[in-house]
């Protein structure tokens, strides 16, 4: 499953289960999944993994950052 990320017009892609979920890149959050150990992107409603490099360059562009860091200390 890929995202797609326009930066030119701000916006990001995904299709989920034959629906395709757009907004605008400033709308979109990622969040942390902690069972899968995973980034989610919550886009228009829906929510899907998405690869650490997708994350990041999501977030760069200006998607909201809420994940949270799994590993902790003693």
């Amino acid at each position: 499953m890929s995202v797609q990320i326009d930066t030119t017009s701000g916006t990001c892609t995904v299709v989920i289960a034959g629906h395709t979920h757009r907004c605008a890149i400033a709308d979109a959050r990622i969040s942390t999944d902690p069972q899968a150990r995973m980034s989610v992107l919550h886009i228009d409603g829906a929510s899907i993994h998405v690869p650490e490099e997708q994350a990041e360059h999501l977030i760069a562009a200006g998607a909201k950052d809420d994940r949270a860091n799994l590993i902790a200390d003693d």
